[in-house]
């Protein structure tokens, strides 16, 4: 009797035994043939991405574009962040601001280039008056976007995928001005060094103001100085337009054929052994043709071709600084400035004018 005891309780035991256990950190032990409970997914992880896109190089003074690849609603109560980095500066008090945007307008289109392709995307437009953002004297500042809105009850949160720049016009003009200033001090400097007037850069074989050179040198400045104000904005080198290039290329060809015809008016000069001729550069030398032996005459090739620069050279900076990018200009009005150029050329090739 006893041994049939023994025995049963052996078996009992042996049978417990074979049961493997785990020993968790608590000391309890969990049988390894009933699985972990597992908590309800939660429905924030079926929800597809949203994509935060923000153009670069916007202007505080204008109304700022974010798109959020999603289409929401005011209701919502979407906010904005801008995170900026402090490598050098100290954060500012209106960093941790959340922004109410002043319109919503979902079911919009945008085009951004995505890897080097632009791609056509569909969302909510959301734009935000920046105006009262601190710059502290600096052209631009960098920042990472940040939108939140409410959905299902819950907040959702999408971030930009880098960082953007927003430029602050007048601070950009500043710097623009004034490093413009100092590199045409630096040519003054260079000229009086060598004992020469800076306006002689300016002056044409006959000793009077060239319409060509002053049209080049006008156009060096307006331009360099858009594309260093460009570069303050976006700290990117600018994509220049194909029209631009052209009217650059056309100015520079015109200055460059009038120099060449300067140059043989100074050497048929030399042979001839005449006096020395005095410089003497007057505002109205760019409507006069000078013909030796008769006095100046008011030239209409040069009138136009003045009138269509001033004008060219008023619209590109006003427009570019008003959209805070290069200006492209129409190619009507490339072809208005060539037309006029040509004229110029035509006057200044005639042999009576020699």
């Amino acid at each position: 009797m006893k041994r049939t005891r023994f025995s049963s309780a052996a078996i009992f035991l042996g049978l417990i035994l074979s049961f493997p256990v785990v020993m968790p950190a608590s000391g309890v032990p969990v049988p390894t043939s009933v699985p972990a409970a597992s908590g309800p997914r939660s429905a924030d992880d079926n929800r597809p991405p949203v994509r935060v896109y923000m153009p670069d190089g916007q202007l505080k003074s204008h109304t700022v574009r974010v798109y959020l690849s999603q289409n929401i609603h005011a209701g919502q109560n979407p906010r904005l962040r801008l995170l900026r980095s402090h490598a050098v500066t100290r954060k500012a008090i209106d960093e941790a601001n959340l922004l109410e945007p002043g319109l919503v307008a979902p079911g919009q289109e945008w085009v951004e280039s995505v890897d080097g392709a632009r791609v056509r995307q569909t969302g909510t437009l959301l734009l935000f008056d920046l105006s009262e953002m601190s710059f502290r004297f600096k052209a631009m500042q960098r920042v990472l976007p940040v939108v939140s809105w409410m959905e299902g009850g819950s907040e959702r949160v999408a971030v930009g995928a880098s960082e953007v720049n927003v430029a602050d016009i007048v601070a950009t003009l500043c710097y623009t001005l004034a490093t413009l200033g100092l590199s045409l001090l630096l040519v003054i400097w260079m000229a009086r060094k060598v004992g020469n007037h800076p306006l002689h850069f300016l002056a044409g074989a006959d000793g009077h103001l060239s319409l060509a050179r002053t049209q080049v040198a006008c156009w060096t400045v307006a331009v360099g100085g858009v594309v260093l104000g460009y570069g303050f904005i976006r700290l990117h080198i600018p994509d220049i337009p194909d029209s631009l290039l052209v009217l650059m290329g056309a100015s520079l060809t015109t200055g460059g054929v009038g120099s060449f015809k300067d140059v043989q008016k100074q050497r048929a000069a030399v042979v001839a052994c005449p006096p020395p001729i005095p410089v003497d550069l007057q505002l109205a030398d760019l409507v006069r043709v000078f013909t030796q032996g008769q006095p100046p005459e008011l030239s209409l090739a040069k009138a136009q071709m003045l009138f269509w620069t001033l004008l060219l050279l008023v619209l590109f900076i006003a427009k570019s600084i008003l959209d805070g990018a290069i200006w492209e200009v129409p190619w009507p009005l490339v072809a208005l400035l060539g037309f006029s150029q040509a004229g110029y050329l035509a006057s200044k090739l005639n042999p009576q004018n020699q």
